[in-house]
């Protein structure tokens, strides 16, 4: 852990300078701040991000990360998982899972409340899903809970899903002053969202089969996504602590990064490495 806070530290002194030297700390486009495609990265980094929890499965994502050594980043949704809603919601369900989340350092983001595509909403509903949400997560977790200060949008609609320029500017101007943007670097989607197969399912129960083949070849292919395509930059990786298959390959990923030199970080430490500012302090001068 000291090792990673140095190397941080070190990173911050010698690039920090080049990204926050302009009181003008907006990004040339008109996207809310944040990190987007081709945005800068610190070199051997890799920021592990985990979508659309908690589920059944984020404990045993914990467990990993906490045996590695690793912190993430994980951005909820309140009322989307089968059978969630506002009064049986996930907040409510993981709420131990989501107090540990924080005790042991990893940062929470916003996912919405129902993880719908931005790209077919107002901006009225849009901020709704987000502030219906950061409300839920404070009324569910208490004193436990925080401002979800960074966001990722549903699908990484419309920055990742959609070239539609009139989109996204609808978007981006729904998501002002709403937080900090952290998307994820395209070629680093693990594709672990891409289909339930035999074995897997959202909850624990006799469904569950990692011996089962598909199972195993998923995967391979979420590892096989991921492990030869870092050479040495510094990336953003999209997960969903929603699959057993996650769960199980995590730590083999992990071990090739390592191996490969890579040391982890959190949309918290990209804040304060790439603006020197903590993500309150980022957020509220952009809201000013």
């Amino acid at each position: 852990m000291q090792t990673a806070a140095l190397f941080l530290s070190l990173l911050s002194l010698i690039y920090c300078s080049s990204f926050a030297t302009s009181t003008n700390i907006q990004t040339d486009r008109d996207n809310p701040i944040g990190y987007y495609e081709g945005d800068p990265l610190p070199p051997k980094t890799a920021f592990l991000t985990f979508d659309d929890g908690p589920s059944d499965w984020t404990s045993d994502v914990l467990d990993v990360l906490k045996k590695e050594n690793v912190k993430a980043t994980f951005f909820v949704c309140g009322a989307w998982l089968p059978k969630a809603s506002t009064r049986g919601n996930s907040f409510r369900k993981y709420k131990t899972v989501l107090i540990r989340m924080k005790e042991e350092g990893h940062t929470i983001g916003n996912h919405t409340l129902g993880h719908q595509n931005f790209a077919y909403m107002s901006p009225k509903r849009i901020e709704r899903q987000l502030d219906e949400n950061q409300k839920l997560y404070q009324n569910e977790l208490g004193e436990y809970s925080g401002k979800l200060i960074w966001i990722r949008p549903p699908f990484g609609s419309p920055y990742i899903r959609t070239k539609n320029e009139t989109v996204r500017k609808r978007v981006s101007s729904a998501l002002q002053g709403k937080g900090l943007v952290f998307m994820w670097t395209k070629e680093f989607d693990s594709t672990d969202s891409k289909e339930w197969v035999k074995g897997e399912w959202y909850e624990k129960g006799p469904r569950i089969d990692p011996d089962n083949e598909k199972f195993r070849k998923k995967m391979d292919r979420i590892y096989n996504s991921l492990a030869y395509k870092t050479e040495g930059q510094g990336v953003v990786i999209l997960f969903h602590d929603t699959h057993p298959t996650t769960k199980e390959v995590l730590p083999y990923i992990i071990e090739k990064l390592k191996a490969e030199g890579y040391t982890f970080a959190t949309a918290e430490d990209y804040t304060k490495w790439r603006w020197g500012k903590t993500s309150e302090e980022l957020s509220e001068e952009v809201s000013d």
